[in-house]
């Protein structure tokens, strides 16, 4: 750490805001690669990040979609009990989710009728399972065959559309582990009582519409739905039905859910990027579909990211413009400073935001598409590790944080 007069002033500032303020995390969405943004939550609830002034952050508000959502909804569920839960949720991630030697699979989905689960010695520790679960098997590709069947013989489609309706890349994922796991560590009632707000999001799978649910919606009506349906990928797992409508993973519409935090009363985000920097993403040697769908993907989550972070900083601009043109005594007929003036009289005063960013330094496995399904234990621990890693370095300047005007002057860093 900079031992600097400059830097233990920043420091000073940051410490102040993470006693003072409302903090929020803000989880995105990225599969395996869900378990560097625990790596990042242990530094920071650790009080070991320069991110918090050394101060343990005890976040109010946690945001979360896919993978995000999950961890948002264990850490929020063990607000205000010693260590915020982020250990708790290490190991959950080390024994749990990971594919180890003594598990059978990952916590997350199941290849169904993969022959390496009668060679793999923690399936065979376990042979009942592995035979109900091979008999499910059976009994799945039965009905899929039938129903696909069924469709192409009576079907008024095209031939090459009732071709291609024969396939369905889900169809070899079964996600019984990942409801397993979410039924068993999630615990509303626990949720209920705790001292912080879980906002999560998902898509609507008919209309294309981002859906948040808040921590109300969770505990008294929608339950675990809303978690499963956060992290339902298309063409991985099925959507998940709730009031009438099914829902898919958040990260379509909403990967880095900062507004919701916002909303939800937060000042100090602190927001944990999974995404690759575009650029990062290698190209493959052979072209091909899965890959470009990626790159797609993350370049519209990326954009959607990056609207967020500029409204915030607006946001801040804008207040500060109010000021000094009310202390200058100046006209304040500006179309900016009339929106800010709106919402104070609305009672609905635009709040100072602060925001550190958190994404790798270093490329997590290959940024390739298969790598966010990659759960072996040697995988989840090194994302963990360089999770925490990043958090000891984190530096506002070079993270680039969003802090209003007056801070970011009295702190050094560039506005």
């Amino acid at each position: 750490m900079d031992p600097s007069p400059g830097a233990a002033a920043r420091q000073e500032i940051l410490a102040r805001t993470t006693r003072e303020g409302r903090n929020a995390l803000v989880l995105s969405g990225g599969g395996a690669h869900g378990a560097y943004e625990v790596g990042i939550v242990k530094a920071l609830f650790a009080g070991a990040s320069p991110a918090t002034g050394g101060v343990p952050l005890a976040p109010r508000v946690f945001s979360g979609t896919s993978v995000g959502s999950y961890n948002a909804a264990f850490l929020a569920q063990s607000a205000g009990e010693a260590g915020g839960g982020a250990l708790w949720l290490e190991e959950i991630w080390r024994r749990r989710v990971a594919n180890t030697l003594t598990s059978c699979g990952n916590g997350v989905y199941r290849v169904r009728a993969d022959p390496r689960r009668w060679l793999e010695p923690g399936c065979l520790a376990h042979p009942v399972d592995n035979v109900l679960a091979t008999v499910d098997d059976a009994l799945f590709w039965a009905r899929y065959g039938l129903v696909r069947g069924l469709n192409f013989l009576t079907s008024d489609e095209p031939f090459a559309v009732r071709t291609a309706e024969l396939f369905d890349l889900g169809a070899f994922f079964s996600e019984a582990p990942l409801l397993e796991l979410i039924e068993e560590t999630i615990d509303l009632r626990r949720l209920a009582a705790a001292p912080a707000e879980l906002e999560v999001a998902a898509t609507n799978w008919h209309t294309g519409l981002a859906r948040v649910f808040g921590k109300a919606d969770i505990v008294s009506g929608v339950g675990l739905a809303a978690i499963q349906a956060s992290t339902a990928i298309p063409g991985i797992f099925p959507p998940v039905p709730i009031d009438g409508a099914p829902y898919v993973d958040g990260g379509l519409q909403m990967n880095t859910p900062i507004k919701p935090a916002i909303d939800a009363g937060a000042d100090v985000l602190h927001v944990i990027y999974l995404d690759p920097v575009v650029a990062s993403i290698p190209f493959p040697d052979l072209p091909n579909t899965v890959d470009a769908l990626y790159r797609v993907y993350v370049i519209v989550i990326a954009n959607n990211t990056n609207n967020d972070i500029v409204m915030a900083q607006l946001v801040n601009e804008d207040r500060e413009l109010v000021k000094r043109l009310r202390g200058a005594g100046a006209d304040l007929g500006l179309r900016r400073v009339r929106r800010v003036l709106e919402h104070e009289r609305l009672g609905e005063a635009y709040r100072p935001l602060v925001i550190h960013r958190y994404r790798p330094k270093t490329p997590l496995g290959s940024e390739g598409a298969g790598s966010m399904l990659d759960f072996r234990a040697e995988r989840i621990d090194a994302f963990i590790d360089q999770g925490y890693a990043d958090a000891l370095a984190h530096d506002c300047g070079d993270s680039q944080c969003v802090l209003p005007p007056d801070l970011a002057e009295r702190a050094g860093l560039p506005q």
